[in-house]
Protein backbone atom coordinates (compact mmCIF):
# COMPACT_ATOMS: atom_id res chain seq x y z
CA UNK A 1 0.00 0.00 0.00
CA UNK A 2 1.46 3.57 -0.92
CA UNK A 3 1.87 5.98 1.57
CA UNK A 4 0.62 8.78 -0.66
CA UNK A 5 -1.12 8.24 -3.96
CA UNK A 6 -1.63 11.58 -5.65
CA UNK A 7 -3.53 12.28 -8.44
CA UNK A 8 -3.61 15.32 -10.79
CA UNK A 9 -5.24 16.38 -13.62
CA UNK A 10 -2.77 19.36 -14.42
CA UNK A 11 0.54 19.40 -13.47
CA UNK A 12 0.84 20.81 -9.88
CA UNK A 13 2.91 23.77 -9.15
CA UNK A 14 6.92 23.15 -8.89
CA UNK A 15 6.76 26.83 -6.96
CA UNK A 16 4.89 25.07 -4.15
CA UNK A 17 7.04 22.18 -4.14
CA UNK A 18 10.19 23.94 -3.81
CA UNK A 19 8.85 26.16 -0.57
CA UNK A 20 8.38 22.77 0.78
CA UNK A 21 11.41 21.49 -0.29
CA UNK A 22 12.91 24.08 2.19
CA UNK A 23 11.50 22.84 4.93
CA UNK A 24 13.80 21.18 7.97
CA UNK A 25 14.37 17.20 7.17
CA UNK A 26 17.08 14.96 7.77
CA UNK A 27 19.32 13.51 5.76
CA UNK A 28 19.67 9.78 7.45
CA UNK A 29 17.08 7.56 8.06
CA UNK A 30 16.41 5.86 11.41
CA UNK A 31 17.65 2.11 12.10
CA UNK A 32 15.11 -0.15 9.87
CA UNK A 33 13.27 3.10 8.57
CA UNK A 34 13.04 3.13 4.07
CA UNK A 35 11.30 5.04 2.03
CA UNK A 36 7.48 4.43 1.56
CA UNK A 37 5.88 3.94 -1.53
CA UNK A 38 4.91 7.56 -2.73
CA UNK A 39 2.99 7.75 -6.03
CA UNK A 40 1.89 10.29 -8.01
CA UNK A 41 -0.29 10.02 -11.31
CA UNK A 42 -1.50 13.12 -14.22
CA UNK A 43 -3.92 12.86 -16.35
CA UNK A 44 -3.36 12.56 -20.06
CA UNK A 45 -2.49 15.97 -22.20
CA UNK A 46 -0.59 16.84 -24.94
CA UNK A 47 3.35 18.54 -24.14
CA UNK A 48 2.73 22.47 -24.25
CA UNK A 49 4.24 23.52 -27.78
CA UNK A 50 5.82 26.59 -25.97
CA UNK A 51 7.61 24.76 -23.84
CA UNK A 52 8.67 21.63 -26.22
CA UNK A 53 9.61 24.85 -28.57
CA UNK A 54 11.72 26.35 -25.85
CA UNK A 55 13.77 23.02 -24.71
CA UNK A 56 14.37 22.23 -28.59
CA UNK A 57 16.00 25.47 -28.88
CA UNK A 58 18.05 25.33 -25.36
CA UNK A 59 18.93 21.35 -25.85
CA UNK A 60 19.87 21.96 -30.00
CA UNK A 61 16.88 19.21 -30.90
CA UNK A 62 15.57 19.39 -34.48
CA UNK A 63 11.90 20.21 -34.87
CA UNK A 64 10.44 17.32 -36.27
CA UNK A 65 6.99 17.10 -34.86
CA UNK A 66 8.41 14.56 -32.32
CA UNK A 67 8.97 15.00 -28.80
CA UNK A 68 12.87 15.23 -28.01
CA UNK A 69 13.41 11.36 -26.67
CA UNK A 70 14.14 13.34 -23.01
CA UNK A 71 11.54 15.48 -22.84
CA UNK A 72 9.29 13.42 -20.97
CA UNK A 73 11.26 13.78 -17.99
CA UNK A 74 10.02 17.79 -18.15
CA UNK A 75 6.95 16.51 -18.09
CA UNK A 76 7.28 14.83 -15.10
CA UNK A 77 9.42 16.90 -13.09
CA UNK A 78 6.46 18.49 -11.48
CA UNK A 79 5.36 15.03 -9.89
CA UNK A 80 8.88 14.34 -9.05
CA UNK A 81 8.68 17.40 -6.54
CA UNK A 82 5.15 16.43 -5.62
CA UNK A 83 6.64 12.96 -4.10
CA UNK A 84 9.84 13.95 -2.90
CA UNK A 85 8.44 17.30 -0.81
CA UNK A 86 5.41 15.02 0.44
CA UNK A 87 5.32 14.83 4.31
CA UNK A 88 5.59 11.31 4.08
CA UNK A 89 8.92 11.90 2.07
CA UNK A 90 11.41 11.32 5.36
CA UNK A 91 14.40 13.03 4.08
CA UNK A 92 15.53 16.47 3.27
CA UNK A 93 15.49 17.39 -0.35
CA UNK A 94 17.49 20.15 -0.92
CA UNK A 95 21.08 19.48 -1.45
CA UNK A 96 20.30 15.98 -3.20
CA UNK A 97 22.68 15.17 -5.96
CA UNK A 98 21.42 13.98 -9.25
CA UNK A 99 23.94 10.70 -9.92
CA UNK A 100 22.60 8.79 -12.94
CA UNK A 101 19.59 8.59 -15.52
CA UNK A 102 18.58 5.65 -17.57
CA UNK A 103 15.86 5.67 -20.35
CA UNK A 104 14.02 3.45 -22.50
CA UNK A 105 11.82 5.08 -25.43
CA UNK A 106 9.90 1.99 -26.53
CA UNK A 107 8.29 4.06 -29.69
CA UNK A 108 7.96 7.43 -31.49
CA UNK A 109 6.48 10.13 -29.45
CA UNK A 110 4.59 12.90 -31.58
CA UNK A 111 4.38 16.55 -29.82
CA UNK A 112 0.49 16.69 -30.42
CA UNK A 113 -0.25 13.02 -28.97
CA UNK A 114 -2.29 12.80 -24.80
CA UNK A 115 0.26 11.43 -22.74
CA UNK A 116 0.07 10.48 -18.91
CA UNK A 117 2.39 10.82 -16.31
CA UNK A 118 3.33 7.56 -13.57
CA UNK A 119 6.07 8.45 -11.05
CA UNK A 120 7.40 6.43 -7.94
CA UNK A 121 9.60 6.14 -5.29
CA UNK A 122 10.18 3.98 -3.26
CA UNK A 123 12.98 2.25 -0.72
CA UNK A 124 17.20 3.36 -0.81
CA UNK A 125 20.59 1.73 -0.97
CA UNK A 126 23.31 2.56 1.61
CA UNK A 127 26.81 3.72 -0.24
CA UNK A 128 29.75 5.52 0.92
CA UNK A 129 28.54 9.16 0.95
CA UNK A 130 25.15 8.50 2.53
CA UNK A 131 22.18 6.88 0.70
CA UNK A 132 20.62 6.81 -2.47
CA UNK A 133 16.98 6.39 -4.17
CA UNK A 134 15.47 6.13 -7.34
CA UNK A 135 12.95 7.35 -9.09
CA UNK A 136 10.15 5.75 -11.72
CA UNK A 137 8.74 7.62 -14.22
CA UNK A 138 6.30 5.96 -17.03
CA UNK A 139 4.74 7.91 -19.44
CA UNK A 140 1.63 6.17 -20.73
CA UNK A 141 -0.66 6.59 -23.83
CA UNK A 142 -4.42 6.76 -23.91
CA UNK A 143 -4.47 2.75 -24.01
CA UNK A 144 -2.22 3.27 -21.08
CA UNK A 145 1.08 1.27 -22.66
CA UNK A 146 3.73 2.21 -21.67
CA UNK A 147 5.87 4.14 -24.38
CA UNK A 148 8.72 6.00 -22.76
CA UNK A 149 9.98 5.15 -18.87
CA UNK A 150 13.25 6.03 -17.23
CA UNK A 151 15.07 5.55 -13.94
CA UNK A 152 16.84 8.65 -11.84
CA UNK A 153 18.71 7.81 -9.37
CA UNK A 154 19.90 10.60 -6.69
CA UNK A 155 21.80 10.68 -3.57
CA UNK A 156 21.14 12.50 -0.34
CA UNK A 157 24.84 12.79 1.19
CA UNK A 158 25.25 12.35 4.82
CA UNK A 159 28.02 14.64 6.34
CA UNK A 160 29.00 11.99 8.75
CA UNK A 161 30.25 9.74 5.97
CA UNK A 162 33.47 10.69 4.11
CA UNK A 163 32.44 9.42 1.09
CA UNK A 164 35.35 7.58 -0.35
CA UNK A 165 38.00 8.30 -2.59
CA UNK A 166 35.82 11.53 -3.59
CA UNK A 167 37.70 13.14 -6.77
CA UNK A 168 41.25 11.84 -5.96
CA UNK A 169 42.62 9.28 -7.71
CA UNK A 170 40.52 10.04 -10.95
CA UNK A 171 42.01 7.63 -13.96
CA UNK A 172 40.56 9.71 -17.46
CA UNK A 173 39.70 7.98 -20.32
CA UNK A 174 42.03 7.31 -23.46
CA UNK A 175 40.79 10.56 -25.19
CA UNK A 176 42.31 9.21 -28.58
CA UNK A 177 39.62 6.67 -28.83
CA UNK A 178 36.65 9.46 -28.98
CA UNK A 179 36.21 12.10 -31.85
CA UNK A 180 34.84 15.58 -31.45
CA UNK A 181 31.55 15.86 -31.95
CA UNK A 182 31.02 19.52 -30.92
CA UNK A 183 31.87 22.47 -28.54
CA UNK A 184 29.19 25.58 -27.72
CA UNK A 185 29.30 28.18 -24.97
CA UNK A 186 26.94 27.23 -21.47
CA UNK A 187 26.10 31.10 -21.21
CA UNK A 188 25.96 32.21 -17.29
CA UNK A 189 22.07 32.53 -17.35
CA UNK A 190 21.52 29.08 -19.38
CA UNK A 191 20.52 27.80 -15.63
CA UNK A 192 17.58 30.26 -15.29
CA UNK A 193 16.30 30.20 -18.81
CA UNK A 194 16.28 26.17 -18.99
CA UNK A 195 15.13 25.86 -15.10
CA UNK A 196 12.12 27.80 -15.73
CA UNK A 197 11.19 25.18 -19.19
CA UNK A 198 12.07 22.56 -16.94
CA UNK A 199 10.57 23.23 -13.60
CA UNK A 200 13.83 22.47 -11.85
CA UNK A 201 14.56 26.29 -10.25
CA UNK A 202 16.98 24.81 -7.58
CA UNK A 203 18.78 27.76 -6.50
CA UNK A 204 22.28 26.40 -7.63
CA UNK A 205 21.46 26.92 -11.03
CA UNK A 206 19.76 30.05 -10.84
CA UNK A 207 22.40 32.37 -9.90
CA UNK A 208 25.98 32.52 -8.66
CA UNK A 209 25.25 33.95 -5.10
CA UNK A 210 22.68 31.50 -4.63
CA UNK A 211 24.94 28.59 -5.66
CA UNK A 212 27.41 30.64 -3.28
CA UNK A 213 25.15 29.50 0.10
CA UNK A 214 25.36 25.38 -1.00
CA UNK A 215 29.21 25.67 -1.05
CA UNK A 216 29.36 26.45 -5.06
CA UNK A 217 31.61 28.70 -6.02
CA UNK A 218 29.05 29.66 -9.30
CA UNK A 219 26.43 28.83 -10.44
CA UNK A 220 25.98 25.02 -12.16
CA UNK A 221 24.35 23.92 -15.40
CA UNK A 222 21.49 21.55 -14.73
CA UNK A 223 23.04 18.17 -15.46
CA UNK A 224 19.64 17.20 -17.65
CA UNK A 225 20.21 20.25 -20.09
CA UNK A 226 23.63 18.67 -20.34
CA UNK A 227 22.67 15.19 -20.96
CA UNK A 228 19.74 16.26 -23.29
CA UNK A 229 22.55 18.92 -25.21
CA UNK A 230 24.59 15.64 -25.85
CA UNK A 231 21.77 13.38 -26.96
CA UNK A 232 20.78 16.06 -29.13
CA UNK A 233 24.04 16.57 -31.09
CA UNK A 234 25.15 13.14 -31.53
CA UNK A 235 21.51 10.81 -31.18
CA UNK A 236 20.97 11.16 -35.28
CA UNK A 237 18.42 9.23 -35.92
CA UNK A 238 18.43 6.77 -33.05
CA UNK A 239 16.78 8.71 -30.81
CA UNK A 240 13.84 9.16 -32.93
CA UNK A 241 12.99 5.84 -32.52
CA UNK A 242 12.96 2.97 -29.70
CA UNK A 243 15.93 3.20 -28.48
CA UNK A 244 18.26 2.96 -24.32
CA UNK A 245 20.05 5.98 -22.61
CA UNK A 246 21.73 6.13 -19.95
CA UNK A 247 24.03 8.88 -18.00
CA UNK A 248 26.27 8.95 -15.33
CA UNK A 249 26.92 12.83 -13.66
CA UNK A 250 30.55 13.12 -12.84
CA UNK A 251 31.33 16.70 -12.29
CA UNK A 252 29.87 20.30 -12.30
CA UNK A 253 29.97 22.09 -14.96
CA UNK A 254 30.40 25.65 -14.03
CA UNK A 255 28.88 28.61 -15.76
CA UNK A 256 29.43 30.40 -17.92
CA UNK A 257 31.32 27.18 -19.35
CA UNK A 258 32.60 25.96 -22.69
CA UNK A 259 31.90 22.19 -22.71
CA UNK A 260 33.16 19.91 -25.42
CA UNK A 261 31.60 16.35 -26.59
CA UNK A 262 33.39 13.41 -27.81
CA UNK A 263 31.61 10.29 -29.31
CA UNK A 264 32.73 6.94 -30.62
CA UNK A 265 30.68 4.16 -31.86
CA UNK A 266 31.41 0.46 -30.92
CA UNK A 267 28.65 -2.53 -32.43
CA UNK A 268 26.04 0.38 -32.60
CA UNK A 269 26.42 1.71 -29.39
CA UNK A 270 27.51 5.33 -29.35
CA UNK A 271 29.30 6.13 -26.05
CA UNK A 272 29.93 10.15 -25.52
CA UNK A 273 31.64 12.12 -23.13
CA UNK A 274 31.13 15.70 -22.22
CA UNK A 275 34.32 17.35 -21.03
CA UNK A 276 36.36 20.55 -21.43
CA UNK A 277 38.36 21.75 -23.93
CA UNK A 278 41.17 21.06 -21.62
CA UNK A 279 40.14 17.39 -20.78
CA UNK A 280 40.80 18.43 -17.12
CA UNK A 281 37.74 17.69 -16.31
CA UNK A 282 34.69 14.95 -17.48
CA UNK A 283 31.21 16.07 -16.48
CA UNK A 284 28.97 13.63 -17.86
CA UNK A 285 29.38 10.00 -19.44
CA UNK A 286 26.89 8.04 -21.15
CA UNK A 287 25.81 6.07 -24.40
CA UNK A 288 22.67 5.90 -26.97
CA UNK A 289 21.67 2.54 -28.47
CA UNK A 290 19.16 1.26 -30.98
CA UNK A 291 16.43 -1.32 -29.45
CA UNK A 292 17.36 -4.65 -30.04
Amino acid sequence: MSAANLQFDAPPSVWISYAKAARPGGVRLDEGQDIPRLEAHLAPAPASTGAVNRYRKLCGFEANGLLPVTFPHIMAAPLHMAVLTHEAFPLKLLGAVHMRNVVHQHRSLHQNEPLGVHVVVEGHRPVDKGLEFDLQTRILDTDEQCVWESTSTNLIRDPKKSGGGGGKGWQPPVWDDYAVVDQWKAPGNIGRRYGLVAGDVNPIHMHPLAAKLFGFKRAIAHGMWSFASCVARCGGETIEQACSLDVAFKRPLFLPGQPELLSRVDDGVQTYLLTNPQRSTLYLEGSIKPAA
